[in-house]
């Protein structure tokens, strides 16, 4: 009876500031851990998350690239993955991607809601949501017809002249080249004249404001802190992001503001000249539009809202300037990455090079690279193909499971952040017999036929693949082929093989990649 009363005497002389502080380290333990319990309880192994950090710990030091296909060896095809303190499901296995990204794509509309933006950044057709995505995705596709991408091939013509003026300078100094910024500066210019009109020849103008503020817009690392921050407490700091963007990205305030001087200028000229994907937008404006929306509505903001917009309608101004801005920041980096890793592998395989010279000498002889032509350069189009495979940009893609739902006996729960890991499929062996190997004759015509679905995904798949693609394939294809005509890449002392990869979610060289080019004799 003694020991009690002296216990409880021990307890009640613990001061109260004391006991303040341990309610409450226990309270913020609690609210960092509950969420981590929840993919446990159904069945689905993973790595231990990190109090309130989750997961993202790994990813920072490894990468994604790396990371993904490290956790799906160790865990199998589907696994847990908390983004901060939220619940995410890596998913490897080729039929449920395919689920995800088709037959099931009405639980999957969705990208991922974790992310800072404004009404601008949630006006893109990258981050739109339901009706919003549809209404934008309907509007936008007829603009990627082969009859418009012919209308642009004279666009890319004139940034291939001055790419093949700055190989040339290259080949007669016999200088080493960072393959990347050289090609970095053609797709700028495609991009820029292809989407806006403007003719800005950043390859040999790199004081251009455009050109200025276009690289500052890709390669800041501001978004970085307030990227974890809603991780790890969305919504409680929601309010952040718009005031973030809005007060220290300048770099897309100038982009905002170049492209509403673009649209008033394109309504004062009424030429309607213009071969690009502003004009083509503002023509939408003037006729109305007869595509079916969801439930007869099409949402104005990417949250759940209220507020709702008529069936038929337009373009606005916003959406305009938020389509164009996302169709730079999408196709500048990735078709500047892609071609930088084709060069590589054409460089250290010359005989893989030198078979596609000959199939351009063989089939177009002197015929200049355009949209018809370039279809029939069936081996070069199995090179572009394996360049994706083993070096796919984006490394993975994010779907949010719209209500409970199993697939293959894996129960997928409501607002889950589905991961699927691009890169780490590409390169599993079960796929892909010697994932490190440059082998365009995996795309062989016989060989596709092998292929199992959904284990090549290079640019996502289902409605909601990347509208872009052929735009970028022929940017791509029309430049490799003009070049290859006249040069080839070499490695030097400074060509790293292999690559070092940087840790983003996009894939990229992290030492860029520098090569040599010489003048065909």
């Amino acid at each position: 009876m003694d020991q009690i009363e002296t216990l409880q005497s021990l307890v009640f002389s613990v001061p109260n500031s004391i006991w303040i502080s341990f309610v409450c380290i226990l309270a913020v333990y609690i609210w960092a851990t509950y969420p981590y319990t929840q993919l446990k309880y159904l069945g689905i192994p993973g790595p231990k998350p990190t109090p309130i950090m989750g997961n993202l710990p790994d990813l920072k030091k490894k990468g994604h690239a790396q990371l993904y296909t490290e956790l799906i060896n160790k865990y199998g095809k589907v696994l847990s993955f908390y983004i901060g303190r939220y619940p995410g499901i890596v998913v490897a296995d080729p039929e449920i991607v395919r689920q995800i990204m088709t037959k099931e794509f009405a639980t999957f509309t969705n990208r991922s809601k974790l992310r800072p933006g404004d009404r601008i950044t949630f006006s893109m057709v990258l981050h739109a949501r339901d009706a919003k995505w549809k209404f934008l995705r309907t509007m936008l596709t007829p603009n990627f017809t082969a009859k418009k991408l012919r209308g642009m091939t004279p666009l890319i013509h004139i940034a291939i002249s001055n790419l093949e003026k700055r190989c040339e300078a290259y080949a007669e100094s016999c200088d080493e080249v960072n393959i990347v910024s050289l090609f970095g500066g053609y797709t700028m210019d495609v991009i820029a004249s292809t989407s806006f009109g403007i003719k800005v020849n950043s390859q040999n103008d790199a004081d251009n404001i455009f050109v200025k503020n276009a690289r500052k817009i890709i390669e800041t690392n501001q978004l970085h802190f307030i990227f974890a921050l809603n991780y790890i407490c969305n919504p409680l700091f929601k309010f952040i992001n718009s005031l973030f963007l809005n007060l220290m990205v300048t770099q897309r305030k100038f982009f905002v503001n170049f492209c509403k001087l673009l649209l008033d200028d394109r309504r004062k000229d009424n030429n309607n000249e213009y071969n690009d994907l502003l004009q083509m937008m503002i023509d939408t404006q003037r006729e109305p539009n007869s595509s079916e929306e969801t439930n007869g509505t099409v949402e104005t903001e990417a949250e759940n809202t209220n507020q709702k917009m008529p069936k038929k309608r337009k373009f606005t101004d916003e959406e305009i300037i938020a389509q164009c801005i996302i169709f730079f920041l999408a196709g500048y980096e990735t078709t500047a990455s892609t071609l930088s890793f084709m060069a590589h592998s054409l460089a250290l395989n010359p005989d893989i090079q030198k078979k596609i010279q000959d199939e351009i000498k063989d089939v177009l002889g002197d015929e200049p690279a355009d949209y018809e032509n370039i279809q029939k350069l069936t081996y070069l189009d199995q090179c572009v193909s394996e360049t994706l495979r083993k070096y796919p940009i984006a490394t993975k893609v994010v779907r949010e499971t719209g209500r409970d739902i199993t697939i293959k006996n894996w129960n997928f729960p409501k607002n889950a952040e589905v991961i699927i890991p691009i890169y780490a499929i590409h390169h599993n062996p079960e796929y892909w017999p010697e994932p490190e190997k440059f082998d365009p004759e995996r795309f062989s015509p016989e060989a596709q036929k092998k292929h199992v679905p959904f284990t090549y995904i290079p640019f996502g798949g289902g409605p909601r693949i990347c509208i872009g693609l052929r735009l970028a394939q022929l940017e791509l294809k029309m430049v490799i082929t003009q070049i290859l005509r006249k040069f080839k890449f070499v490695p030097c002392e400074k060509t790293e093989y292999p690559i070092e990869f940087g840790k983003g979610p996009l894939l990229a060289a992290k030492n860029g990649i520098t090569l040599k080019i010489e003048k065909l004799l």
